[in-house]
């Protein structure tokens, strides 16, 4: 079998001397420098750039090919023989090697305080310096000069030395050049999302507006560009306030919307020169459904490059989560265990194929991440667990977002995710109810033992539930302007509950003449269940009637008339449940047994 050589590094350099197989992003460069209205002239089309795109989508792989690309003291045709820039004499020959370059990463910036951020940083400047060790010997720095990098390169420059160590070296760069430096920042964020995690939030935005906007604000004698790379573009007012010509383009913009991630036509190449083109269906399920801009398409690279390399190894390796390997995973634990009985029926809505209509806060600022359900769901976005639905996904939930309100129709991207939500969704059930529990919950649900249901489940509520999670929306975030109980609160908690055991679970779906709540099928037995959920706020009204009300709407709407024709369902069952607060009544009736 033809096999392609996947190197495990994002160095440029090393992936091109070691014929890595590398998928050509160096397009960008001219698209970048050059635009075709301008004829054959280059532009730098803004002092400073930003692009934001999720963990393991090749960002530090792309910066690392730009400062080969760049650094004047580097000799780099080799590296771009036969790549896209090449092609460009012109371009090549104005900025292939023409411009001192400092290249810095941040990605390793993941420190439990303050301090060791601060001296994590410090090592990576001093290693920054050490590349440029010659300027110590330079004629064109003076003293005051060189005894500031001599501290940044021995890591003994105090905090305020720090901070300007990017002024310092793209000054230094000017003088012993007389070119201005390009300056590469490559996950900015990074230390900042981990401070937020751990109470040093304020401190570490502090030191990172001062440390940016010292060589990107009012530097352009010694500043040629400036690009930088992250997860989240932290609010314009928190890190890049004063900016000025300053761009960012994130996830949801047309522009350079294929330069991370592969798109169909990548993925087809290296699934044929892999001699993989059997597996081109599964790769789409587990690894497919990213959206950029318009390109419904976008794989993740660190994905595709992992599954084709245990193929290659093994062709019968069966496909796996490679995120679940990765510590960005963070991002989406902020949902369990403290967010989940909030966002439950949102998630479950997810989890189970569905699509979720909510504002997207594009700017967020990572310590505001937890004050509301819209900012997760934003962070979750921005962050590769969710992307825009596609037309046909939004026509079929038959909601459509507000564009006036900042709304989007997000879905989960693929198999991959949704067995890493899965997994988090299990986590939080396997914490708060036992395996006892779990047991005799669906030995009661299959048998229609009613008593016994409602026992374990208000066993359930009464230890996992607070009055803060079954009280009022606020008007302000509820979905409608009235004040009602927590009505998708019981929804959500019964579907993620059924999904652990069963994913073939589905909610909310239009089937006969409305949409039921719950449909549960166990494809081992051929058993299905068709689930109504009614809630109330007033103790005083009749649960078993609300109960008895829910069988007769399954009924009444042809909730089961899909089960009822599928003859791989042996037995069918109908439950209604009715809660108040951390009571509940059930009723069920068997419709079809063998």
């Amino acid at each position: 079998m033809p096999a392609i050589n996947i190197i495990n590094t994002d160095d440029f350099a090393e992936m091109r001397l070691g014929n890595g197989y590398y998928v050509d992003k160096t397009g960008f460069i001219e698209e970048f420098l050059q635009n075709p209205a301008d004829g054959p002239k280059f532009r730098v089309p803004a002092d400073a750039i930003l692009f934001t795109r999720p963990r393991r989508f090749g960002k530090t792989l792309f910066m690392s090919m730009l400062a080969e690309f760049f650094d004047i003291t580097k000799d780099s045709r080799e590296l771009f023989e036969g790549l896209a820039v090449s092609s460009n004499k012109d371009l090549c020959d104005q900025w292939m090697n023409q411009y001192p370059v400092i290249f810095l990463s941040l990605k390793d910036v993941d420190k439990p305080t303050y301090k060791e951020a601060l001296k994590k940083i410090r090592s990576l400047v001093s290693d920054v310096c050490l590349a440029h060790n010659y300027l110590l010997k330079s004629s064109m720095l003076d003293d005051e000069e060189r005894k500031k990098l001599k501290e940044l390169r021995s890591e003994k420059a105090d905090d305020n030395i720090l901070a300007d160590a990017l002024l310092i070296l793209s000054r230094a760069l000017r003088y012993h050049y007389d070119k201005p430096a390009i300056v590469l920042i490559d996950e900015y964020d990074a230390p900042i999302a981990k401070a937020a995690d751990n109470g040093y939030y304020d401190e570490i935005v502090d030191f990172m507006r001062n440390f940016l906007s010292a060589c990107l604000k009012s530097n352009r004698k010694n500043m040629k560009l400036g690009i930088l790379t992250g997860c989240l573009q932290i609010a314009q007012r928190s890190i890049f306030s004063g900016l000025n010509h300053f761009k960012s383009y994130d996830i949801s913009d047309y522009e350079y919307m294929d330069v991370f991630g592969l798109t169909q036509d990548d993925v087809d190449t290296i699934l044929l020169k892999a001699g993989l083109w059997d597996r081109r269906e599964e790769l789409k399920e587990w690894y497919d459904g990213y959206c950029f801009g318009e390109h419904q398409e976008m794989y993740c690279p660190w994905s595709i490059l992992n599954r084709v390399y245990a193929l290659q190894k093994n062709p019968r390796v069966p496909p796996k989560a490679y995120w679940n390997k990765t510590s960005e995973n963070t991002v989406i634990k902020r949902l369990f265990p403290g967010k989940y009985l909030e966002m439950a029926d949102d998630i479950a809505k997810l989890v189970s194929g569905g699509v979720l209509v909510t504002q997207v806060n594009l700017e967020p600022t990572y310590d505001s991440l937890d004050s509301s359900a819209e900012n997760l769901w934003s962070l979750l976005y921005l962050s590769g667990y969710l992307t825009t639905a596609s037309e046909e996904q939004t026509q079929k939930s038959g909601i459509s977002p507000n564009p006036n309100r900042d709304e989007m129709a997000l879905v989960i991207p693929n198999m991959e995710i949704h067995k890493i939500f899965e997994k988090e969704v299990q986590r939080w059930f396997d914490g708060a109810v036992s395996k006892k529990q779990t047991t005799a919950l669906l030995e009661a649900f299959w048998k229609t033992d009613t008593e016994r249901f409602k026992k374990e489940i208000e066993a359930i509520l009464l230890k996992n539930v607070s009055s803060k999670d079954l009280a009022k929306e606020p008007a302000s975030s509820a979905k409608s302007s009235d004040e009602s109980p927590r009505e998708n609160f019981y929804h959500g908690l019964l579907v993620g509950y059924f999904l652990v055991a069963y994913p073939d679970t589905l909610s909310n779906m239009e089937v006969g003449e409305g949409f039921y709540d719950i449909q549960v099928l166990d494809n081992n037995t051929g058993r299905a269940a068709i689930v109504e959920v009614k809630r109330c706020a007033d103790e005083k009204e009749d649960l078993l009637g609300l109960a008895e009300k829910g069988l007769k709407q399954i009924e009444k709407n042809k909730y089961n008339v899909r089960l009822l024709s599928d003859p791989s369902v042996k037995t069918l069952i109908h439950w209604s449940i009715a809660f108040c607060k951390k009571s509940c009544e059930a009723r069920a009736i068997i419709v079809r047994q063998p």
